[in-house]
């Protein structure tokens, strides 16, 4: 079936610079725009250009445009295919969400940043191939990604954003960027099929229930640099059988970071007994396991100098 592709006129805003924009209402939702192709010589598509659009199934963006805006497509439940050219360097706030028919995305390596819940609520979205360059991924950019099966995130990443792949639910395996410092609040919480984790070597810091109701990761490896876990961390990892702390910690936020790991029976820690005993203000580490009741695990000590 052959459809049409809407060409509307060229917008420009003042500036510096004079650029090309696609705004809302330059477009029409009829089923002339089933199929649109952005115009080359377009640098930007505004802002609610084409939310909720409910005929728009396939999306061309050529090379000129550098920038996709907040919205810009969110709530197009019919979209289902999507091409980015090189040349895009930012897509923004909420540019694709809820669009539930979405099944794959490829970002160009030109692109540097992904805002915050741009493609969060994308049920279908089952492939996701990030830019090389990507150095920033927002919060929830893609939590309530039912289908996505696992993550990679090049090494040019320096900050993912509090829970940017929460509740993936079929997500199995995900490596993190070596430029990472920081696993962020709840960046895992939800994830119930994670198997698999990938931390950077250089992690200092794992936030607030990073990986809280990861109901099938049986194990992780945490860094040497690890010096603070975050309130809940694991809780609710119930397939947790044994997991090994770094000497360098210093901080655990709360003594029950194990919560409802109904199978952790050990924990080896790299440092000293003595250190334990002031990281965990001498309380120790417990856990309440899902019938409420409440036991403390082995702790090895192995004194790593």
């Amino acid at each position: 079936m052959d459809f049409k592709f809407t060409e509307p006129p060229l917008r420009k805003e003042e500036g510096e610079e004079e650029i090309k924009v696609v705004i809302s209402g330059d477009y029409s939702d009829d089923v002339g725009t089933r199929v649109v192709k952005i115009e080359d010589g377009v640098e930007e598509i505004g802002e609610n250009a084409f939310r909720e659009f409910e005929n728009l199934e396939e999306l061309y963006v050529p090379s000129s445009v550098k920038r996709i805006s907040a919205a810009a497509f969110a709530g197009c439940k019919n979209l289902r295919r999507v091409i980015l050219s090189a040349g895009l360097s930012e897509i923004g706030d909420e540019a694709f969400s809820s669009c539930p028919s979405l099944t794959e995305i490829t970002v160009p390596d030109t692109c540097l940043r992904i805002g915050e819940g741009a493609f969060e609520a994308c049920a279908s979205l089952g492939y996701v191939k990030l830019s090389e360059n990507i150095q920033m991924i927002g919060a929830s950019a893609f939590a309530f990604c039912f289908n996505l099966r696992e993550i990679y995130v090049p090494d040019s990443c320096v900050l993912i954003e509090f829970c940017a792949f929460s509740s993936c639910f079929s997500l199995e395996r995900a490596r993190l960027s070596e430029g990472m410092r920081l696993v962020d609040e709840s960046l895992f919480e939800g994830c119930r099929s994670l198997v698999e984790v990938e931390l950077p070597s250089g992690l200092i810091k794992l936030g607030r229930r990073a990986f809280k109701d990861c109901t099938s990761l049986a194990s992780v490896i945490l860094p040497e640099t690890l010096v603070s876990i975050g309130f809940d961390a694991f809780s609710g990892c119930s397939s947790l059988v044994r997991i090994s702390l770094p000497k360098e910690l210093s901080e655990i936020e709360d003594n029950e970071i194990f919560g409802a790991c109904d199978k952790l029976r050990e924990i080896s820690f790299g440092g000293s007994e003595e250190r334990w005993r002031l990281m965990t203000r001498g309380a120790g580490v417990r856990v309440q396991r899902s019938d409420l009741s409440v036991y403390t695990p082995k702790i090895l000590f192995l004194d790593i100098k």
